[in-house]
């Protein structure tokens, strides 16, 4: 991307230099949510590709940095084929499943029988609403009902249909008009920062992300940074009405949309 079209915002500009800082602490590393950060939200989650300049600005961090991943919700090999990136890792399924760089296949120690079952459960238990779509990834599903008429009542009567659901198996997030069944007490985004963290022995890390699920992995880097065990940048992206105040919260510095993390992670490989 020229540096003339690049966002000056003071925001921008700030995360650019934050980031930049922390990968000087080598090695180190880019671990950055999907949907919402690198996507723009849309109707159908199938359909949402990287934005502009993201894909190419990840394959050269990649070849300089110990590792960039996707740390993320959906299934791993739905971000390959959605990126055609095959030199970056993913931390799918909120972490829960791992598709190594150059794998064509992805790995997981959860008991993948009993999340079925329980996954089943309790899609079963969901009404047929209009507007509301379920994305089943094989260790998570997402009840999204973002095209409902009423988005508000809709999530409410989600919620009310999985209320009595038993958490020995399963757990409930709610997200970015989306409704998360997830893994209990099997890791989250954190999890998957830390463990990534440890494994290349990263020295610094840029985290990205935009929903209330990547939190954890925003309280994982801060938790190192405070350790003293690596330099991190966080940054939240999505500056929107629809953007949980959380992340912003959380964050070091935030940025407009995924067309400003593009640019940043252009800015970032150019250098």
């Amino acid at each position: 991307m020229p540096e003339s079209s690049q966002p000056t915002d003071a925001s921008w500009s700030r995360a650019l230099a934050l980031a930049r800082a922390a990968l000087e602490a080598e090695p180190a590393g880019l671990l950055t949510d999907y949907d919402g950060t690198l996507s723009r939200i849309v109707h159908d989650p199938s359909a949402a590709t990287l934005v502009e300049g993201a894909g190419a600005a990840l394959a050269t961090l990649a070849e300089h940095l110990a590792v960039v991943a996707f740390v993320t919700g959906r299934a791993p090999l739905d971000v390959r084929r959605l990126t055609g990136l095959t030199t970056v890792l993913v931390a799918g399924n909120h972490g829960t499943e791992v598709l190594e760089p150059g794998a064509e296949t992805s790995g997981s120690t959860l008991d993948r029988g009993a999340i079925s079952v329980a996954l089943a459960e309790a899609i079963g238990r969901l009404p047929a609403m209009p507007g509301v779509t379920i994305e089943h990834k094989g260790l998570s599903a997402s009840v999204h009902y973002r095209n409902a008429a009423d988005p508000p009542a809709a999530r409410a009567e989600i919620h009310a249909a999985l209320e009595s659901l038993d958490d020995g198996v399963l757990t409930i997030r709610d997200g970015r008009m989306i409704v998360e069944l997830v893994p209990a007490s099997s890791g989250d985004k954190g999890t998957a920062t830390r463990d990534i963290v440890t494994r290349y022995g990263l020295r610094g890390v840029v985290v990205m992300g935009d929903d209330v699920t990547d939190l954890d992995m925003f309280r994982a880097a801060s938790d190192l940074r405070a350790e003293g065990r690596l330099r991190a940048a966080i940054i939240a992206v999505g500056a929107g009405a629809e953007a949980p105040p959380a992340v912003a919260a959380a964050a070091d510095a935030v940025i407009a949309d995924s067309e400003a993390a593009a640019a940043l992670l252009a800015a970032l490989a150019a250098r």
